[in-house]
């Protein structure tokens, strides 16, 4: 018999650090909504997520901007774990960190978007 631990699905205790970070306002509108209405998870709880599926794929991918997208500061709650591997990251891929969250959210909501057209 197999045991899984039911408490498996939560992450363990880490310091949580409030960081501002520029995200596009089109990803940070998404994620707020999935917050409000989807998960029983704040919009950091949901980013922190969003950076450890990036930080375990490595699958970064930069996309072309419409040059009319707008980016906004918003004040977040990260995991230092998930800000160590942003910076590790960081210097792997010389590409700042603010940019590694915006292609992390992007990634995360291109999955659901397959899945769930409710946020096309």
């Amino acid at each position: 018999m197999i045991f899984i631990n039911i408490f498996d699905r939560f992450y363990d205790k880490d310091v949580i650090v409030q960081k501002t970070f520029e995200i596009e306002t089109t990803l940070f509108d998404k994620i707020e909504f999935l917050s409000e209405n989807v998960y029983d998870a704040s919009v950091s709880k949901l980013i922190n997520a969003c950076i450890d599926d990036l930080v375990a794929t490595e699958d970064i991918k930069i996309y072309p901007k419409d040059g009319k997208e707008l980016y906004t500061k918003h004040s977040l709650l990260l995991r230092r774990y998930s800000l160590n591997n942003l910076e590790t990251l960081k210097i792997k891929y010389d590409i700042s960190v603010y940019k590694l969250i915006n292609i992390a959210i992007k990634r995360a909501l291109e999955k659901i978007d397959i899945k769930d057209n409710t946020l096309i």
